[in-house]
């Protein structure tokens, strides 16, 4: 087993133009009281290692985008999010952002 704590960067936010999914390794980052518990046994797989998902749920970034209605920030919401827990960073998509028009 890995020992993702010990990653320096494990509290970041990666954008990434490559993968699938939305990922986070917490479920402390998603939306309280919408965390669905995964049904089945479901892995991802990173390098050598298959890693369980634990559910899914929304994630809320405060403050993320520049607001078309204000001169205020408003929030980035991510929808299917995956929870893996412990994984070594967290992954938000760019190609899925971009679809959104975010």
């Amino acid at each position: 087993m890995l020992d993702f704590a010990k990653y320096l960067l494990s509290a970041s936010t990666l954008l990434d133009n490559y993968q699938a999914i939305y990922l986070v390794n917490n479920k402390d980052l998603l939306k309280l009281g919408l965390f669905v518990k995964a049904s089945y046994n479901k892995y991802i797989e990173a390098g050598f290692s298959s890693l369980p998902i634990l559910g899914h749920s929304i994630k809320v970034i405060k403050r993320a985008l520049n607001s078309t209605s204000s001169f205020s920030l408003a929030n980035l919401i991510l929808n299917n999010i995956i929870v893996i827990k412990g994984f070594y960073i967290n992954i938000i998509l760019k190609a899925r952002l971009h679809k959104a028009r975010v």
